[in-house]
């Protein structure tokens, strides 16, 4: 982590909170890049900005929480990972809600100490996912082309009975990749 570019996302509405976020990811990641929010609207904003490696959120925010920002970042940047950074986090149900809605974790703000062991986790399990999603559509495209040969080869041959219905079946196959 120490020579990696961390690009990270803050959303945080008290700035003396997101100082010392900021400061405690500096400790273990002395390159990172910050990008900053207060508010939802700046959130929207500012999230499409660019790829970020990891989002830190708190979890109450003026007229906004951390799960609404949790669930615009589930539903459009599936692989960011979201972790909470966040005083209120304490009661067990939040927290368990938090992680059901597809958080990646939770720091309480007096215990900053466990962030760098959180984003570590947060960032590797992200790798992961992105390359089984990679592997996947690898092996969906592998699938498509090889349908697409069978097609060709199907087409080039004389008619026979059962040609109609294959043809079908493979229109069928591919439509459903």
């Amino acid at each position: 982590m120490k020579d990696r570019l961390l690009k990270v996302f803050i959303l945080e509405d008290q700035p003396m909170e997101a100082e010392l976020t900021k400061r405690a990811v500096l400790q273990f990641a002395p390159n990172a890049m910050f990008t900053m929010a207060a508010t939802e609207e700046e959130f929207l904003q500012k999230i499409q900005w660019g790829e970020h490696d990891v989002l830190l959120a708190d979890y109450n925010l003026p007229g906004y929480n951390g799960l609404q920002a949790l669930l615009h970042v589930r539903e459009h940047f599936p692989y960011l990972p979201f972790i909470f950074v966040t005083g209120t986090l304490n009661s067990e149900q939040k927290a368990a809600e938090a992680i059901l809605q597809g958080a990646n974790g939770y720091v309480l703000k007096d215990h900053l100490e466990a962030l760098e062991r959180s984003v570590v986790n947060a960032l590797a399990k992200a790798d992961e996912r992105r390359s089984l999603n990679q592997e996947k559509i690898r092996r969906q495209q592998y699938r498509k082309l090889m349908l697409q040969k069978a097609t060709t080869i199907l087409q080039a041959t004389a008619d026979f009975p059962e040609k109609t219905m294959l043809e079908q079946t493979l229109r069928e196959v591919m439509s459903e990749i």
